[in-house]
């Protein structure tokens, strides 16, 4: 499995999972839970921001793709 590192400051965080949840998006960009889904409902929607999975009602975002964008951002 691969080890994915985001920089947040002067933190690294390190994240080994394949997909992040919601919740871990809010925590990732210190921001609302609403805001976060309307983020991540956004990504479904347009296709071209990072992948976005729906499983029923649940969202899962695969790490890299997202972890890319957010690289992007800066």
């Amino acid at each position: 499995m691969e080890i994915y590192w985001l920089n947040k400051g002067d933190k690294k965080m390190k994240y080994n999972k394949k997909v992040l949840t919601v919740k871990e998006i809010q925590s990732i960009l210190q921001v609302s839970q609403k805001t976060a889904y309307n983020l991540v409902r956004q990504a479904l929607t347009a296709g071209d921001m990072f992948k976005v999975i729906k499983i029923g009602g649940v969202y899962r975002i695969p790490t890299e793709p997202f972890l890319n964008w957010l690289d992007q951002m800066d």
